[in-house]
């Protein structure tokens, strides 16, 4: 199989479309997956929370704001919510994928801003207790 040249370039040119972490990088999507953590967490504790993620789910997707394939990898995450462990074990896997997922996450909106920045503070607690 052969390319003209140009077709070649492009090819070449062409970024992956999934990265890997840059190490700046690391800090942040730690602080990414204990929030998924405790949002995963809430969730299960009220179901009807699932109801408003779905929503979202559909809302971007009809206003052309995420992939077919993040619509669909979304979707499975939530179908998920009968096994508990399954559900947390798909939102919180460490792949670039989900990595990159949940940094365009649809669980917008479930934690509370002190939810939010208790799980923070104890993310920094951690950082501080490790240092010593």
């Amino acid at each position: 199989m052969s390319y003209s040249s140009s077709e070649g370039r492009a090819k070449r040119k062409r970024k992956p479309k999934y990265e890997k972490v840059p190490i700046k990088d690391a800090g942040i999507d730690h602080q990414i997956l204990c929030l998924h953590e405790a949002m995963a967490n809430k969730c299960l504790a009220e179901p009807i929370l699932f109801e408003q993620v779905s929503a979202r789910i559909e809302t971007r997707h009809h206003a052309n704001q995420m992939s077919y394939g993040s619509y669909l990898t979304w979707l499975a995450i939530i179908e998920l919510k009968a096994t508990p462990e399954e559900f947390k074990r798909a939102l919180l896997e460490k792949s670039v994928k989900m990595r990159n997922m949940r940094r365009a996450t649809v669980f917008t909106q479930v934690l509370t801003e002190q939810e939010r920045v208790a799980v923070l503070d104890a993310i920094t607690q951690a950082r501080l207790k490790d240092a010593q």
